[in-house]
């Protein structure tokens, strides 16, 4: 039977979707594509208590004792690539190992994944207890006040009735011998003169203290892409490219101030004037802002007129926000151009990056695992903050990778901050860097820069 499609179909999920609600054959399937190829099997089960079953089986011929040694290293993987899902229907796994033909049980384990969208399901369900039971302890106390209330009431009926009962009987049977007299008009009324209530002072919020984003001087007309600093200092730095855009700046911006992580914003000229709110909502709460030229959809990068281009955004930066930047990142990383040039020429620190996350190109599970496999102290990470809020990878990965990085001692600065930090643990100034006159991917530029770096 044929089966007619539209341009109206709906989209069907992807792999990594699939597996991040918890099906069993794409956790199968996607799991096997790791460990197949050394020698492992593994078959994921359905549990009811968000607890998965795994059965790992050691297809590749070798001594129980070798895989007894492989428990741990195996168990971490498992568990990586399950918190990189950040699914809210996993929250733990039981891990059952043996070899292939073989019943006997090697080694099981249980083990709780603790990731942000578990972290936020069991705090939903710990806010709706403590509602319960507020609740409950609420209607308990009504009828408690209630109950006593009545009891009051009616004592207080009980003996208001007694009480002149008993005096109608007694002034009944005395006659009054005079007539009821007036003790007088009544005392002299206290006028509470209320004095003059003032006014409350009406106090007109300050301006906030916006500051340029200046670099060192030793950074101005130079390429970068990363510093070195002591081991002791984890420090690393999150960029943003191409917005503002409504939808994705927007919860990116709910993210960070969440996690009380600074950033820097590269946004695009043609975009800061269609959203200036979200500009001036970046410095507001600490973020750095970038120049990425007006118009980052350029045909290889070229301008007609880089000096407008530069200067046309720079201007329209500071008319928003009320900063002035000495940042500028050049589209795609591309260094063979008048942009890059002219933005020199302008002292502007040229910055590109040392972790490319790819969040244009592949899904959350993958982002993370490009970033955290990829990151060094004083390195830059490159993210977007463009596309469809709801479909977005960065939206959807940040808090796993802000809250990864942080428990491995991490700390999030500004790149102005970073650059500030190299200029004062290496005062002396750097070697000028070769440039290359053709660069025609993003990946050869970085490579080019990474290399010169190694070379100085």
């Amino acid at each position: 039977m044929a089966h007619a499609t539209t341009s109206g179909s709906t989209r069907h999920p992807s792999l990594l979707e699939l597996a991040q609600a918890g099906n069993c054959r794409a956790l199968t399937y996607w799991m096997n594509s790791f460990l197949s190829p050394q020698g492992v099997d593994v078959q994921v089960l359905p549990a009811t208590d968000r607890f998965l079953r795994i059965l790992v089986d050691f297809r590749t011929p070798r001594q129980r004792e070798a895989c007894l040694r492989l428990r741990d290293r195996l168990v971490r993987f498992i568990c990586y690539r399950l918190w990189t899902l950040n699914s809210e229907v996993i929250s733990g796994v039981r891990i059952v190992a043996r070899v292939a033909g073989d019943s006997r049980i090697l080694w099981q384990v249980s083990v709780q994944i603790n990731s942000p969208a578990t972290a936020r399901v069991r705090r939903t369900k710990q806010v709706t207890l403590r509602h319960q039971q507020a609740m409950n302890q609420l209607k308990f106390r009504t009828f408690r006040s209630l109950f006593m209330s009545s009891i009051t009431l009616a004592g207080f009926f009980i003996g208001y009735r007694l009480f002149y009962g008993e005096m109608g009987r007694l002034w009944s049977q005395e006659a009054p011998k005079d007539a009821p007299m007036l003790a007088g008009s009544a005392s002299n009324a206290i006028a509470a003169a209320n004095p003059p209530r003032s006014e409350p002072m009406l106090r007109l919020p300050s301006p906030p203290g916006y500051t340029n984003f200046v670099v060192p001087e030793r950074f101005r007309g130079q390429v970068v892409s990363h510093v070195d600093l002591p081991e002791t200092e984890k420090v690393i730095a999150l960029t943003f490219d191409d917005g503002p855009q409504a939808g994705t700046t927007a919860q990116i911006l709910d993210t960070l101030k969440e996690y009380n992580t600074p950033a820097t914003f590269f946004v695009a000229g043609v975009n800061l004037k269609s959203q200036p709110e979200l500009a001036r909502r970046m410095v507001e709460e600490g973020h750095a802002i970038g120049n990425r030229g007006w118009n980052r959809t350029l045909e290889n990068g070229k301008a007609a007129d880089p000096k407008a281009e530069i200067d046309r955004t720079a201007k329209l930066i500071h008319e928003i926000t009320g900063t002035k930047t000495g940042l500028f990142r050049p589209a795609d990383g591309r260094l063979d151009n008048e942009l890059v040039s002219y933005a020199q020429e302008k002292q502007y620190a040229v910055t590109l990056w040392s972790i490319d996350s790819q969040d244009a190109l592949v899904a959350a599970p993958l982002l993370l695992d490009n970033v955290l496999r990829n990151t060094r102290s004083g390195r830059i990470i490159l993210l977007h903050d463009r596309g469809s809020a709801n479909q977005s990878p960065t939206v959807q990965a940040l808090p796993q990778l802000i809250t990864a990085l942080q428990q491995q001692g991490y700390r999030f600065v500004t790149v102005p901050q970073l650059l500030a930090m190299q200029a004062a643990v290496q005062p002396k100034e750097p070697q000028p860097q070769p440039r290359e006159t053709k660069l025609p991917f993003r990946r050869r530029a970085v490579a080019v820069i990474q290399a010169n770096a190694l070379r100085s």
